[in-house]
């Protein structure tokens, strides 16, 4: 294996830690709310704020960043973000109150969505030919894997240390993987002024032709199929602890749903590309949509009765085939649009998704807050999953009708 080889393995290698760094980091809130809720004396209404803060944070992140690779480079951008969010996530050990929490979730977030398009960059051109969509694919299996052992750190950091040694040590790690960053990050080759300054005037052009063209439809639909999906992934990994103690469990067996939630979903993303490919895409996800929506009522109506061996089992199908269908559904983003608008439509529908996903745990808050139950959350959350479907049919319907009229 020649040196260069290895040298672009270490950076995905790197860039794929960085991502599941994120998703521990993005989910970790949840499976300790019970405990920062108690330690802190926050109410339901107060905690959906800070569930939301990382994610507002994203979405500035997203915005800032770019333009600061683009002026001092994609591997100093990502060192220094990852040291960002490090030292942020350490910090929140220090947090007294939950406005404090807020803000500093909030600047953690703003440093998380400042690496990742850099990641995304450097490993994209770092990739060997061939497998560029395998190595692109490892750093969204890295976020999962992240975001799925959250729970079983938060159960394991309760029995040493609680909530605030468990932020430090992801910290720590966080900080070590900066050095990482520095020492074996590959630079992507910088594009000329003249490309660059084309390449945005390009994407500002493709972003118009979104919405205003024989794609608006569709475009809105997958935003919207997005909103959907990501609201009942990122609600359930910050609700779902909280809900469940509530309902009478133990906050450990509460923390490790997260990571059973979490895992079934990784299941899922190492088969449904193999389903997809064999029976359609449309076929695999209004199946999986029809079963998320149908498990997540049954998941909130056997909340208060259920054993944990049986809720253990709801949660990892309900994992199964809710983040099954939205791993799928970047196939059928992928697919809709076609080469010069791929790229734009895909960073569209992945910041609008984000950004509408904001709302979701704040309302949540208020309510729990007003009374209601934990398990008629869950069970509502079956009504995104057929709204998901839904939107589904029309951008096949859209699909089919432009592929007539361009025929």
């Amino acid at each position: 294996m020649t040196a260069s080889r290895v040298a672009a393995r270490k950076t995905i290698a790197i860039c794929t830690v960085i991502y599941a760094l994120d998703g521990l980091i993005h989910t970790i809130l949840g499976p300790l709310a019970p405990e920062i809720a108690r330690t802190l004396s926050l109410g339901n209404a107060q905690l959906g704020p800070i569930f939301s803060s990382n994610l507002i944070g994203q979405c500035i992140g997203l915005v800032l960043f770019p333009a600061i690779a683009t002026r001092f480079g994609h591997r100093l951008t990502v060192t220094l973000a990852v040291v960002g969010f490090a030292l942020g996530q350490a910090a929140s050990a220090l947090a007294d109150s939950g406005a404090q929490l807020f803000a500093i979730r909030l600047a953690t977030g703003i440093f998380l969505g400042g690496c990742l398009p850099s990641c995304l960059a450097i490993v994209t051109e770092q990739a060997p030919e061939g497998r560029r969509g395998l190595s692109i694919l490892s750093l969204f299996t890295g976020y999962g894997l992240g975001a799925a052992l959250a729970g079983a750190v938060a159960a394991g950091f309760a029995e040493f240390g609680g909530w605030r040694t468990a932020m430090v040590a992801i910290g720590a790690l966080s900080l070590a993987t900066a050095v990482g960053a520095w020492l074996w990050l590959l630079e992507p080759d910088p594009l000329q002024p003249a490309s660059s300054a084309q390449g945005q005037a390009a994407g500002t052009l493709a972003a118009v032709e979104l919405v205003r063209s024989e794609y608006m439809v569709g475009t809105l639909m997958l935003w919207l199929l997005f909103i959907l999906l990501l609201t009942i992934s990122y609600c359930l990994n910050s609700w779902l602890p909280i809900m469940l103690v509530d309902a009478g469990f133990s906050e450990s067996f509460a923390a490790l749903s997260v990571t059973t939630f979490g895992f079934g979903g990784a299941i899922a993303a190492l088969g449904v590309g193999i389903l997809i490919d064999r029976f359609g895409a449309m076929t695999i996800l209004l199946a999986f949509l029809t079963m998320a929506a149908a498990l997540l009522f049954a998941t909130g109506q056997a909340m208060e009765d259920a054993s944990p061996t049986l809720l253990t089992l709801l949660l990892a199908a309900t994992g199964f085939f809710s983040l099954g269908a939205y791993g799928g559904v970047n196939v059928v983003l992928a697919g809709f649009y076609p080469g010069p608008l791929r790229a734009t439509g895909i960073g569209w529908a992945k910041s609008v998704g984000r950004l509408g996903t904001v709302i979701a745990p704040i309302t949540i808050g208020f309510a729990l807050s007003a009374g209601m139950t934990g398990s008629s959350v869950m069970s509502l959350f079956a009504v995104p999953a057929v709204l998901a479907g839904l939107a589904l049919v029309v951008i096949s319907f859209t699909a089919t009708w432009r592929a007539h009229s361009t025929g």
